[in-house]
C-alpha cells in the first residue's frame, strides 16, 4: 500500500513539474548578446508590469530570458522574454 502511494505521489509531482517546466521552442531574438539588457534590467521591467519574479535565466536555446513569476491575481506562470526589450514573447 505505502509503495503504491509513494509511486503515485512521485508520478504526480513529476507530471506537475514537467508541465510547468515545458520550454518555449520559438525564437525571442536573433540579436547579438552584447545588445541584450541584463537579467536584472529585464526583471525590473517585468516587475514594473506587475509581476513578482521568483527567478529569471537564459533559456537552453539561448535566445530568450525565461522568468518564473506570479501575476497580480496570484497565478504562477512562466514568461519568455525578448532579452533586448523584456517584451513578453510567450507565456505558459
Amino acid at each position: 500500500m505505502n509503495k503504491t502511494v509513494l509511486t503515485f505521489a512521485a508520478f504526480a509531482a513529476f507530471t506537475a513539474n514537467s508541465a510547468f517546466a515545458a520550454s518555449y521552442s520559438g525564437t525571442c531574438t536573433t540579436a547579438a548578446r552584447d545588445k541584450w539588457m541584463t537579467e536584472a534590467a529585464a526583471q525590473a521591467k517585468i516587475t514594473e508590469a506587475g509581476y513578482t519574479v521568483a527567478s529569471i535565466k537564459t533559456t537552453r536555446a539561448g535566445n530568450c530570458y525565461e522568468a518564473y513569476v506570479t501575476d497580480k491575481s496570484g497565478a504562477k506562470m512562466e514568461l519568455f522574454l525578448d532579452p533586448t526589450t523584456a517584451k513578453i514573447v510567450h507565456q505558459q
